[in-house]
């Protein structure tokens, strides 16, 4: 490390420290674990700085700040450490009211991704104290004009996603039509008639089978668990989904060995849904190597990456993965 990366890392750090005292903040995560909770929401406070700094960049903001918008009021929502989901909530409120300047209104010539952006832009938006009822709807009427086959690739009324990129086409449609549900806009179809095709979708990819098919596979089914437990809100029975289930429990040792965080943090999140703790062995193991890989800037990742959806993106995944959860209860299962 450069001696400007170490001063930065050494402001970083200084500044964590300086918030407030640590409740039980020399207990271990868990037993002969290496990092403790102070480690731990250190660790989310440098994480939550970096992805700030991002949604703060305008490029960046104008291409994602829908999804950013996303991040900061799922961490606002879910993290079990007040301080640190307020941060989230102040940082993405700041957020929200510049993204609704920037979108006043829907654009004439949006197609459907637009619309499906800005329904997702405005979801987040009024989870962080930023409603907008004209622009509801406005975005109702204009999600009217188009067909599910525009927003989902198929239409889940009528038939399962199609052969070709099945698993993509599949969580992209569960992502849809979960956030148009809570929003309240129809897009292209509603969530309960895509999950129902959600036995199609198995077996899932062993990972011989191709890397590009293992990874397809692995999104799908956190996706499931995200949009049935509402993204971290509320946890899960095994018994719901036991194929899912197995399928994250035997593929996690690979995910640690891959080092890579964003699909490690969504291991982790989603196998914490489903009720596993830092007193399983493997969860923790996960969680500190999680916590050893944060780059000094707090992201996580390749740092040298000049994407910036996948700085900021493995960055919140990887916050999931290591957080304390709230969870508002145990869900039953879904009607099949």
């Amino acid at each position: 490390m450069n001696r400007w990366a170490m001063a930065a890392a050494g402001v970083a750090m200084i500044a964590a420290l300086a918030v407030g005292g640590y409740r039980n903040g020399q207990t271990p995560l868990g037993p002969g674990a290496r990092f403790t909770v102070a480690d731990r929401d250190r660790a989310m406070r440098r994480g939550l700085t970096f992805l700030y700094s991002i949604a703060r960049q305008p490029e960046t903001f104008g291409d994602w700040g829908h999804d950013l918008l996303s991040a900061f009021a799922n961490l606002a929502s879910t993290c079990g450490n007040r301080e640190i989901s307020d941060r989230a909530w102040r940082m993405g409120h700041e957020r929200a009211l510049e993204w609704r300047r920037e979108h006043p209104r829907v654009p004439a010539a949006a197609d459907a991704d637009d619309v499906a952006n800005l329904v997702y832009g405005s979801d987040a938006a009024e989870l962080l104290g930023v409603p907008d009822r004209q622009m509801h709807e406005a975005l109702r009427q204009a999600a009217a004009r188009f067909s599910p086959v525009a927003f989902l690739g198929f239409d889940p009324a009528r038939e399962p996603p199609p052969e070709r990129d099945r698993y993509s086409v599949y969580q992209d449609a569960l992502i849809v039509t979960y956030t148009g549900d809570h929003y309240g806009v129809r897009l292209g179809g509603h969530f309960a008639e895509v999950l129902r095709w959600l036995p199609t979708m198995r077996p899932y990819p062993a990972r011989p089978d191709g890397t590009a098919a293992y990874y397809h596979g692995i999104y799908t089914v956190t996706h499931v668990v995200y949009t049935v437990d509402g993204y971290n809100a509320n946890r899960i029975s095994p018994r719901c989904f036991p194929e899912e289930f197995a399928y994250l429990r035997d593929n996690l040792p690979q995910a640690i060995d891959d080092h890579d965080p964003e699909t490690l943090g969504e291991y982790l999140d989603t196998l914490q849904d489903f009720g596993l703790t830092l007193a399983d062995p493997l969860i923790r193991r996960g969680v500190e190597s999680l916590l050893a890989a944060q780059n000094p800037d707090g992201s996580w990742g390749n740092p040298r990456e000049t994407d910036a959806y996948v700085r900021y993106h493995s960055t919140w995944t990887a916050l999931n993965g290591i957080q304390s959860f709230r969870w508002n209860r145990v869900l039953p299962c879904p009607a099949r």
